[in-house]
């Protein structure tokens, strides 16, 4: 039975057209003039959002299934090549390439591809297999468009999770230096005017003002490419171990229609392929490792075609030699191998992807999906298509990122139809004979024909009731828009309207919100439970949601005027990383963003949170430096200091000798010039009116009490900061700042500028210009400049203040997403540019005690998920049973 609203005794099956019109006729135009029947608005929303009509009693039961293939229809079927993946130890390209002498790392291979390839990982060792995007890669250069050539380094391979494949500085400066460069210069000697000499070189090139780079290609003629592939792995080969048994991904992308051709001809299949090879060695037909995906489209005018969910079996039955029974077990137990992409949030309407091991002639893959992703598709982050963040949704009415969707929905139901494709990877031999037709059987079966328009209209129904209960809520704010339940169900809407249009997120934070905003039942083998976990982690009374109705429809829902903010009926509450997941902050953090309180407790300040230092800067606290080998050979005369020590003074007012000065000059000036590199890490603020954020620079006072200028020669800003702005500047203004840190004998004084007046170590370089002979003073400051040089940043400095932490245009940003207020700092012209890898000890060892924790306490769950003290699901309810298996299990 389900739990979370009464029993229904009228549950009434409709088709999606049917719907529709039930909703529609509820609705009130947007013209309408005149009052709006309220209980009539709510009832329709109440119906799109829940299934439920709360007049009439009915939970509508929407069944797509009712717009399948019942008569003979005209169907279009278009076969074609979408693209080709090989691995070679040589180059099969016969046109010319374009080489990049800095490659952008958003082309390295980072994504899975869906099947495994041989790799010699230790010399002197069979070659293991592995999955690429695994393997540390570089994508050396193009061919025309849409193929890609990359280097993959299986000596580099790791097989652990915290594996990173993006080739490090040194190893990519190790490529140019000593394959790329030598190569093109032994081949190509003619050309070589065009490359930098050197990758620093290539590297200065390819930034601009904005500290980005440019990510330029040079050409290398197609006669000599099969030589370039074996000169430029044998030198690298020959220098670095870690070169050794290099493997050529090439890769052809998104060419689908340009060789489209007749289903069921061999010859047109076969003259399609050599039109996606234009560019390839034929001989790579016979390469063991090479695979094209044959993709077949159906379609017909006026229609959106769909993939039935009960249909995914028979599909895998046709094209892969497993049996029905074998199909049925593949997609029905779960799996890291099959994943089921729901459709506009319909359970019985979605494609699939598999990954499969069987025989040589069987796909390793297939996918099956609908053209009306094409309106969306848009890579970031990550995902694949538009995407609405938790920001955006508490914000508009409604948030304009619905609003355009809705238009985007509006124009598709007039001019959109929607093909089904299904694109099966097989290897290179068994492409011009595998799906070379779909059956008309398996068509009748296994595919949806709805009218476009009532497609369509089912996304703008349910857009539109998602908008117009956003709309209430941001309406009306205040305490009750803050509530669990209102946020609750804003977070539902987040997620149901990103999957109307894509696959509807299923990580932990989706999980723990859909047992939050679902229907729950303790029946679990039921066919619609959306959480599947492992039979032993079920305990007696557990509750898992479920779609019994055909969509994603939420529970109860309680509306004005029982309440002013509509919001879900009183049930499980979200944990607070979910609420971070969604909406950017934890729950309370929530609430005093959209609901101030009068005061922040001191409790609430984050202990990562420093005190600026407003007053006088603190003493360095490193007693007896050894002095800097640059200032060991000055030895200059120091005229006296003020003396006033005349017992009669108060103490503060004392000018007593300073003991320091009596110390040798070098101990002195490695004093000063420690002085500064703290007292600049000490004016360092915090964030401007979150005073709950963490400081800008991340070091506590009192290690910022004992810098020395080693932190100044360490790129990694992570290391030193939470947040920051950086740019890399010329010769030119490193020297204009480190006049404004040590000004010159003769510069003018300034206005009186912020920060400099109340550190210690400016104080004392003027005292030191007044005290030392101006040769001496000269001297000393270009030692300073000596060791300055040697810095590889340090703040960006301006006349009248030290630190500014405006967000610049300027300057990049480090965490790369983060866009707010930060310090600004400049890197000196001899450095790399900086990176942000941070230490991620203290994390795992906290991870690791929590686990222990979880093991221990069985049910129990981390008091800081808890949200108005209530205890949110246990995680042995949100693990799917896929996420225990290891990769290579659940393969046929």
């Amino acid at each position: 039975m389900q739990m979370n609203q009464p029993p229904l005794e009228n549950i009434q099956g409709c088709s999606l057209a049917t719907f529709n019109n039930r909703v529609i006729r509820l609705l009130p135009p947007d013209e309408a003039e005149g009052p709006v029947d309220e209980v009539q608005y709510y009832r329709a929303l109440n119906l799109i959002l829940t299934g439920k009509d709360s007049a009439t009693g009915i939970q509508y039961s929407v069944e797509p299934t009712r717009d399948r293939f019942t008569y003979e229809r005209e169907v279009t079927v278009v076969r074609d090549y979408d693209s080709l993946i090989s691995f070679t130890h040589w180059i099969p390209v016969i046109s010319n390439i374009f080489i990049y002498p800095v490659s952008n790392p958003v082309d390295t291979l980072t994504s899975n591809i869906h099947l495994k390839v041989p790799m010699k990982i230790h010399e002197h060792q069979a070659e293991v297999a592995v999955f690429p995007h695994h393997v540390p890669n570089i994508c050396l250069g193009v061919v025309g468009v849409r193929t890609k050539l990359r280097m993959f380094f299986p000596a580099l391979y790791e097989d652990n999770a915290d594996r990173n494949v993006e080739l490090t500085l040194e190893q990519k400066t190790a490529i140019y230096n000593d394959g790329l460069r030598p190569t093109l210069q032994s081949l190509n000697p003619d050309t070589m005017t065009n490359w930098p000499t050197t990758y620093g070189s290539a590297l200065t090139r390819a930034k601009k003002r904005d500290n980005r780079y440019q990510y330029g290609t040079r050409p290398f003629p197609g006669r000599m490419v099969q030589r370039f592939g074996y000169e430029l792995p044998r030198l690298l080969a020959a220098a670095h171990p870690w070169a050794r048994n290099i493997v050529f991904m090439t890769q052809v992308q998104g060419v689908k229609e340009a060789n489209q051709h007749a289903p069921d001809d061999r010859r047109a299949a076969s003259d399609a392929l050599s039109v996606l090879m234009h560019d390839l060695d034929a001989e790579l037909r016979n390469e063991p490792h090479c695979w094209v995906d044959v993709g077949l489209e159906l379609s017909e005018p006026g229609f959106s075609y769909q993939w039935r969910t009960d249909a995914h079996s028979d599909i895998i039955e046709h094209f892969t030699c497993l049996t029905a029974v074998q199909a049925s077990s593949y997609v029905n137990r779960p799996s890291r191998q099959y994943s089921r992409d729901i459709a506009a949030g319909l359970m019985h309407v979605s494609g699939f992807r598999g990954a499969f091991s069987l025989d040589d002639a069987d796909p390793v893959y297939i996918q099956a999906y609908t053209t009306d992703k094409a309106l969306i598709q848009q890579l970031d982050g990550g995902r694949h298509g538009l995407a609405m963040s938790g920001r955006q949704l508490m914000e508009g009415t409604p948030p304009e990122y619905m609003t355009n969707i809705y238009a985007l929905y509006f124009d598709a139901r007039e001019n959109h139809d929607c093909a089904a494709r299904i694109e099966l990877r097989v290897p290179i031999g068994y492409a011009t004979r595998t799906a070379l037709w779909f059956p008309v059987e398996l068509t009748r079966d296994s595919i949806l024909a709805f009218n476009r328009e009532d497609w369509w209209q089912w996304r703008l129904v349910r857009l539109l009731g998602f908008m117009r209960t956003l709309a209430l809520q941001n309406e009306c704010g205040g305490p009750l828009r803050v509530g669990v339940d209102a946020l609750s169900l804003s977070g539902g809407i987040l997620w149901m309207t990103n999957g109307l249009h894509s696959r509807p997120d299923d990580g932990s934070a989706a999980r723990d919100l859909m047992c939050t905003i679902l229907p729950l039942t303790r029946d679990y083998r039921h066919d619609m439970l959306q959480i599947r976990p492992r039979e032993e982690l079920v305990r007696h009374g557990d509750m898992l949601p479920i779609c019994a109705h055909g969509a994603y429809f939420f529970r109860d829902i309680v509306w004005p005027p029982t309440t002013d903010v509509p919001r879900l009926q009183r049930g499980p509450m979200m944990r607070n990383s979910t609420f971070k997941f969604i909406f950017g902050l934890d729950y309370e953090a929530l609430r005093r963003k959209y609901l101030p309180p009068a005061y922040i407790p001191r409790a609430l300040v984050p202990q990562k949170r420093v005190r600026t230092q407003k007053g006088f800067s603190k003493r360095h606290r490193v007693e007896a430096p050894a002095p800097v080998p640059v200032f060991e050979d000055l030895d200059f005369e120091l005229a006296g200091a003020p003396l006033d020590a005349g017992e009669d003074l108060p103490w503060n007012e004392r000018a007593d000798f300073p003991p320091d000065l009596e110390e040798d000059l070098p101990v002195q000036l490695t004093k000063h010039w420690n002085q500064f590199c703290s007292d600049v890490l000490q004016k360092c603020g915090n964030l401007k009116n979150s005073p709950l954020a963490a400081s800008h620079c991340r070091l506590t006072m009192e290690e910022r009490l004992h810098v020395t200028d080693d932190v100044y020669k360490d790129i990694n800003l992570a290391m030193v900061f939470n947040r920051v702005q950086w740019k890399k500047v010329s010769g030119r203004e490193w020297k204009e700042a480190f006049d404004i840190f040590f000004p010159p004998r003769n510069a003018p004084l300034r206005v009186q500028p912020q920060n400099f007046p109340t550190m210690k170590y400016w104080e004392e370089w003027f005292e030191m210009k007044r005290r030392l002979a101006p040769a001496a003073f000269d001297t000393v400051r270009n030692k300073y400049w000596t060791i300055f040089k040697e810095l590889l940043w340090v703040p960006k400095p301006h006349k009248d203040r030290l630190w500014k932490y405006t967000a610049s245009d300027d300057f990049s940003t480090y965490p790369l997403r983060y866009s707010g207020q930060a310090p600004q700092i400049i890197v000196s012209p001899s450095s790399y540019p900086p990176t942000w890898e941070p230490n991620v000890d203290e994390v795992e060892e906290e991870e690791e005690e929590e686990e222990a924790e979880e093991e221990a306490n069985g049910n129990q769950v981390d008091r800081r998920e808890w949200v108005n003290d209530i205890a949110p699901i246990p995680d042995r309810i949100l693990r799917r049973e896929e996420e225990e298996e290891s990769e290579s299990e659940g393969e046929i």
